[in-house]
């Protein structure tokens, strides 16, 4: 029979979620929404943490009515999974499934940048090198978090270019589950590299060499795909060794 792990609980203490209660604008669902799913992506809620409605609303100074709107529509982009009995948690990353929504995201993010790239115009541009200088000011600081962000927030100024809402959705559905993989297990992509990569994009496009636009899409797509069959490797030695154990301990 399959013994599920123990998992933690909220963890105690302020720092989790900052020191500030959260504030009413825009509005306090919004608010705690954000805050939760800020925690979950940095891995400040580590996978598999157990999610009580009272002690996040205590935790947050909030009734547990926001809280859980929250977590459904976090439990809707993938981070916080329902269990039986109603239970919550953190979701655990499963590389297999990460590994298949990054294949599928990828696409979308070349056809993204296919009909974006034709509507891309000055403001546009302008805002390509406000998420650059971002990176590079995060990169700067060690602010991993904050250069991924810009780094995320950059192509999606591509693919919003399409004025396509459905491929712009479909993106920023899953945005928050693939920042969270990267965060956790992909941290060594956000580098000196990484910037580079995002720069020579935007010089590309600049050059009106759409094809090396998207041979830089592709890079950084097939790296974290990469990364997710590295950890489908890793799953399987795991599940693999814990099969010998259970042998040899049962023989």
């Amino acid at each position: 029979m399959h013994r599920r792990l123990p998992s933690p609980d909220v963890p105690s203490g302020p720092s989790l979620f900052g020191t500030e209660p959260v504030s009413t604008p825009p509005t306090r669902r919004q608010a705690v929404l954000e805050r939760l799913r800020s925690s979950i992506v940095s891995g400040a809620l580590p996978p598999g943490t157990l999610l009580r409605e009272t002690s996040l609303a205590a935790h947050l100074d909030v009734s547990a009515t926001p809280v859980r709107e929250a977590l459904g529509t976090l439990e809707a982009e993938g981070l916080v999974e329902i269990e039986v009995h109603r239970l919550k948690r953190v979701a655990r990353i499963d590389f297999r499934s990460m590994r298949d929504l990054l294949r599928v995201q990828s696409e979308l993010w070349r056809l993204g940048y296919i009909w974006g790239m034709p509507h891309v115009g000055a403001g546009q541009v302008a805002q390509l090198e406000h998420a650059l200088a971002r990176y590079r000011a995060c990169l700067a600081s060690d602010d991993s978090a904050g250069a991924l962000t810009a780094g995320l927030d950059f192509h999606t100024i591509f693919i919003a270019a399409s004025s396509n809402q459905e491929l712009l959705r479909s993106t920023l559905d899953r945005r928050a589950l693939i920042a969270r993989f990267v965060l956790l297990h992909g941290l060594q992509t956000i580098c000196p590299l990484g910037l580079s990569q995002h720069e020579a994009i935007l010089a590309a496009f600049l050059a009106n060499d759409r094809s090396a636009v998207l041979a830089g899409v592709d890079r950084i797509a097939t790296r974290l795909i990469a990364l997710a069959e590295q950890g489908c490797e890793l799953s399987d030695d795991v599940a693999e060794n814990q099969k010998i154990s259970l042998y040899e301990r049962d023989t």
